[in-house]
């Protein structure tokens, strides 16, 4: 059996216990299980700010999307080397969506939402088991999830590597998803265009690497490669070109390329923890953004933690992307969706973390804004199907 090492001090434990480092590296390097059982929930509540009037073609303020999330976690040690760990995700949705976007009497861009409150659920379950090792830890995950017009089979395998005495850790991971939409009305007398059923596939590598720089401070460095191939249009949206209304349509291959860099410094006189995270992002289809978020984890009396946090996002828009287009393009990909065109977001959230014995309990609030004045690159075009957002959670675990 492998012989247990020393624990890392609290200053390292505070960094490395807050989001750190890429997925599958969430806590502390260690050489084995925790002996713990534990469980938890967390209840989200997200609600999209309603559409204002003169954004609206009817000229009317419209709802939109509200999704409110249950989630439900367990994880079990089967030895000193094995742990087992189970997420069960809950989700109601319900409000109403943009479909597409036409020229008001101006030619200014206005938004056609969906004509009816959509309704639907998710669940989903991921599944995983860590082995731990000396200087080690593997991971092997897999997960469905299941709503009405949509399904996704995902698998992964994922490991950490620890080097000079844990002042290094070199992480690597790879996954695969599998996912089938099919459109309840598709092929419908109402949506003769809507396809009836279609698929995608997606593949991931990620690499990482951590290392301790004093004992208060820690830098993270790490690469992603994701590739789409299959369907990847939106069935549900439209675009308006040169006076007729055309299914969305995309590339149906997309390569994705992510640099991410990360710092943590613990301050011995404030007990608080400053998170430093940078994020740029390009893909096939032109997309180019950014990301800087600043977070403070400050440690109070009582067990008890704040963190205030902002985060800054940026990109520009897709090669093909239009608000609504004058005449049709060769290539006939045709997308006025707000996700792609340029744009940038200011999100602010609070967060509130108190331990007691064996219980954990966290509470916070984010408010999020875009618009085409926060992009980096002034002069944009703002897509008037922007959204902004609150969310609200609350969680609560047990260690047993």
């Amino acid at each position: 059996m492998d012989s247990p090492k020393k624990p890392p001090n609290a200053a390292l434990l505070a960094l490395t216990a807050t989001a750190l480092c890429l997925p599958g590296y969430s806590r502390p390097a260690q050489a084995w299980a925790d002996s713990n059982v534990h469980t938890g929930y967390r209840y989200s509540a997200y609600r999209e700010s309603a559409l204002p009037a003169d954004r609206n073609s009817t000229g009317l303020e419209a709802s939109r999307y509200h999704v409110d999330t249950h989630q439900f976690n367990v994880l079990w040690p089967s030895s000193e080397q094995l742990d087992f760990a189970a997420d069960l995700t809950y989700e109601t949705m319900s409000g109403a969506s943009p479909w597409f976007i036409v020229p008001d009497a101006n030619g200014k861009p206005v938004q056609v939402m969906s004509g009816a409150t959509i309704h639907d659920q998710r669940e989903a379950v991921q599944l995983h088991g860590r082995r731990y090792q000396e200087d080690a830890r593997q991971t092997l995950l897999g997960g469905i999830s299941h709503e009405r017009d949509y399904l996704s089979v995902n698998g992964g395998l994922e490991g950490e590597w620890d080097f000079s005495q844990q002042q290094q850790t070199l992480s690597a991971g790879v996954g695969y998803s599998y996912n089938r939409l099919s459109p309840t009305d598709g092929e419908s007398s109402a949506y003769p265009n809507r396809i009836a059923r279609a698929s995608k596939d997606t593949g991931t590598v990620y690499v990482g690497f951590s290392q301790v720089l004093d004992p208060q401070t820690v830098a993270q460095v790490g690469l992603s490669y994701e590739r789409e191939n299959g369907y990847l249009s939106d069935p549900y949206k439209e675009a308006y070109v040169a006076g007729n209304v055309l299914q969305d349509h995309r590339p149906d291959r997309r390569n994705e390329y992510a640099a991410t860099a990360r710092l943590r410094h613990y301050f011995d006189a404030a007990d608080a923890a400053l998170h430093l995270d940078y994020r740029y992002y390009r893909d096939s289809w032109g997309i180019v953004a950014s990301t800087v978020e600043l977070g403070w984890y400050q440690n109070l009396p009582w067990q008890l933690q704040v963190v205030p946090a902002v985060r800054y996002y940026t990109q520009g828009y897709a090669d093909f992307y239009q608000p609504f287009y004058t005449a049709a393009r060769p290539d006939g990909d045709y997308s006025s969706d707000y996700r792609l065109s340029a744009y940038g977001a200011l999100s602010i959230r609070l967060g509130v973390m108190k331990n007691w014995r064996e219980w954990s309990f966290s509470l916070s609030g984010e408010r999020y804004r875009s618009g085409g004045g926060y992009a980096a690159k002034g002069g944009v075009q703002e897509n008037p199907g922007l959204v902004d957002f609150s969310v609200i959670s609350a969680a609560l675990s047990r260690r047993f």
